[in-house]
């Protein structure tokens, strides 16, 4: 009863001090409170989410998501702390679909899960650890997750360690004085910083890439994605550019890390697409594996596919523009936090590490580095939101969007437009970071709607979007399990299709006076 007490005073006081507002958070210190509760442990308060519970003293606090959830750490020790409603799901789904990675027991081992009862709280504990990782600096993989439910949540302690969890305190502290309390202010959300263009250390080309197509003045520009281009046959977007009377000036490539020292036609890829007027949005992934390529990449596994592929880009020396892992919050990703532990810090740590590789190869000279999550997170949890896997404003010159229509051909899917799509991304977006925006990928498939009136729809809509600098249509489809086309999204499907696309490129939408 105490420390409620204390809660409410303490918040009184900021209220009546005006450094808290109950409405809104422009700081995050607005958001919680640390105070000492014995020589060993600090009692800390999250007023957006309303708990407290006992940490490790002296832990430093980083509420930059606090509309996500709160980071505590130190050396040897990091504390992530999310609050989950769950009436759309049940306690056990939310917590056993949280843990399935669990599954993958050649990188994880499980050492304990079970329910258990601390301070008259049932709660369920999960404890494993994998081996450490040699290119990470103070590796914590021992981990503990402690889930509480209470009434319609589930609050999630997540806990990494650099050391065995018995050797790092044990858990129990963390729950035995947890307590709940009715929100009191609402969250703050860091915003991430303009790009810099004078410590980005481009070459005069790329610097000119970057001004001509993402700078603020910039007119919004279409990229596409045609299969064939990887392939080195071109007789498809000729095609297309001919009809439209639009030439595409930026097109989507993937490929995948290799088991060999370098990618196969990498600079060959470059070249060709260079010759043909093009730029690449280069999409760099990993495979299901038995063993999670990602662990092996921060093992050291890759390095030297990744120094030969940061090395032909340099010695291209023409603009590229890079994407590592994009959709990594969703669950179809073997690189997602879904599959490595839960833990948002193997993706960032990837991130930089390519980063670093690249840096000291020459290639980011030449690259600007696109962060690319999905529009809606799979699992949609807390501890898998996009935010947690931000790398860091020096690391992200451009921020990606992706999210299609899907149509209807599965049962549960559903037409969606446009403006459904990602009008609350792109406010999300515009307020959470001031890097330039382009839209990765996207498309409409056909099965559900009227697809040509779906592209009319897009023109219209997208123009209201400034801050979109680019958007690249993806010319393609997926199958079925029988090999039959279950979303088809290719453009010349038909011919109201193919014009709706041609009267988009060409008619001045931003006149408004399309009848």
């Amino acid at each position: 009863m105490k420390s409620k007490v204390l809660i409410f005073i303490t918040v009184f006081i900021l209220l009546l001090s005006g450094s808290m507002s109950a409405f809104a958070a422009s700081d995050p210190a607005q958001t919680y409170t640390v105070y000492k509760v014995s020589g060993y442990y600090d009692r800390f308060v999250n007023y957006v989410d309303g708990y407290q519970l006992n940490v490790d003293t002296g832990m430093n606090v980083d509420m930059s998501y606090s509309n996500v959830g709160a980071v505590l750490e130190n050396d040897t020790k990091r504390v992530e702390i999310y609050k989950q409603n769950i009436s759309s799901s049940s306690k056990g789904g939310y917590i056993n679909y949280s843990n399935k990675f669990l599954a993958n027991s050649t990188d994880h081992v499980t050492d304990y899960d079970a329910w258990i009862n601390v301070s008259g709280k049932d709660v369920k504990l999960t404890m494993w650890h994998r081996a450490k990782l040699a290119r990470v600096a103070n590796d914590k993989n021992y981990y503990a997750c402690i889930e509480i439910p209470q009434g319609s949540y589930v609050y999630t302690v997540f806990v990494k360690s650099s050391i065995p969890i018995y050797q790092a305190g044990e858990y129990e502290y963390l729950i035995q004085d947890f307590s709940t309390f009715a929100p009191m202010a609402v969250p703050y959300v860091r915003t991430a910083e303009e790009v810099n263009l004078d410590t980005r250390g481009w070459n005069d080309e790329t610097l000119e890439f970057y001004l001509k197509y993402f700078s603020t003045e910039s007119e919004l520009t279409w990229g596409i994605f045609e299969p064939d281009t990887s392939n080195f046959k071109y007789d498809q977007i000729n095609y297309y550019e001919k009809y439209f009377e639009y030439n595409f000036p930026i097109w989507l490539n993937y490929s995948e890390f290799e088991n060999t020292y370098k990618h196969p036609n990498l600079k060959y890829r470059l070249e060709e697409a260079y010759k043909q007027g093009a730029t690449l949005e280069l999409t760099l992934q990993t495979r299901h594996a038995q063993s999670n390529m990602v662990y092996d990449i921060l093992d050291g596994q890759y390095d030297q596919f990744l120094r030969d592929y940061a090395k032909v880009i340099a010695e291209f020396d023409h603009p590229v523009m890079f994407r590592l892992f994009n959709e990594m919050n969703g669950d179809w990703c073997p690189y997602s936090s879904y599959h490595t532990s839960k833990d948002t810090m193997i993706f960032k740590e990837v991130y930089k590490y390519v980063h670093e590789i690249f840096e000291q190869e020459g290639a980011n000279a030449n690259t600007l580095w696109i962060w690319n999550p999905n529009s809606v997170s799979f699992p949609n949890f807390n501890w898998n939101h996009s935010l947690m896997y931000y790398p860091g404003d020096e690391y992200v010159d451009i921020v990606g969007m992706t999210a299609y229509n899907t149509g209807n051909y599965y049962p549960g899917e559903k037409w969606q437009e446009f403006e459904n799509l990602y009008t609350k991304m792109y406010n999300d977006y515009c307020n959470w970071f001031k890097q330039p925006l382009i839209i990765t990928e996207f498309s409409s498939a056909s099965a559900g709607g009227d697809k040509a009136k779906w592209i009319d729809n897009m023109f219209a809509t997208i123009e209201k979007f400034d801050r979109i600098k680019v958007a690249i249509w993806w010319d393609g489809c997926d199958w079925d399990a029988n090999g039959n086309i279950a979303r088809s999204y290719f453009l010349d499907e038909s011919q109201a299709v193919m014009k709706a696309f041609k009267k988009g490129l060409t008619y001045p939408w931003h006149l408004d006076v399309y009848a």
